[in-house]
């Protein structure tokens, strides 16, 4: 059974664990988070989901945190619906990061919305001010694994990031970016002409 399939077995249950989430104090729930991390299997998924639910600033049906993700600065992150950010995931929502709908991350990827002003004269870069920088992650996204997402960047609708990628630019809307930096290499297909998109970027019109 696939995890929609049972997220909507158990919808009346989570939507009434959401609702009293959130009658607990904000660090209360924030703890309860904290100490849900490490459970493993589908129990830790169903413990999580509330909480993460009345915590974040908003949060979409069919969201899938597995074990030992860490979500920083929830209260500025958005999240749409059937979205899975697997194992050992860290996302720093600081400035702000919203994710659509669709959405798999796949472990060991990281997500960041700020860094330090490193250009600043006479300040240690560990000291420098933090500058925020919202980044989005668009619906119908698939982040292999290990990917590094810096702030400050959009990624748009229908596109994969190869294993391994580190993301300092725009991905555009339907193309496969690979690399570090990562860049576009391939059309995704959208069934209206499959050969030509199957084709990397730099070759399609030719096809």
């Amino acid at each position: 059974m696939r995890g929609r399939q049972l997220y909507r077995l158990a919808r009346p249950a989570l939507r009434a664990l959401t609702f009293a989430a959130r009658c607990l104090p904000r660090p209360a729930r924030g703890l309860l988070l904290t100490l849900a991390r490490p459970i493993p299997t589908i129990a830790g998924v169903f413990i999580r989901y509330p909480l993460v639910a009345s915590l974040a600033r908003s949060c979409g049906d069919c969201v899938t945190i597995f074990e030992n993700v860490y979500l920083h600065h929830i209260d500025r992150l958005d999240l749409g619906s059937n979205v899975s950010i697997h194992p050992l995931c860290y996302l720093d929502a600081l400035g702000g990061v919203s994710i659509g709908s669709d959405v798999s991350i796949a472990h060991n990827c990281t997500v960041l919305s700020a860094e330090h002003d490193y250009l600043q004269p006479d300040v240690p870069i560990r000291d420098a001010p933090v500058l925020t920088r919202p980044t989005a992650i668009g619906s119908d996204v698939w982040l292999g694994a290990g990917v590094r997402v810096l702030g400050g960047v959009t990624i748009e609708n229908r596109s994969v990031v190869g294993a391994g990628s580190v993301v300092t630019k725009d991905v555009p809307s339907g193309t496969v970016a690979v690399g570090v930096p990562a860049k576009p290499k391939l059309a995704i297909p959208t069934g209206e002409d499959e050969a030509a998109a199957t084709l990397p970027l730099d070759l399609r019109g030719a096809a």
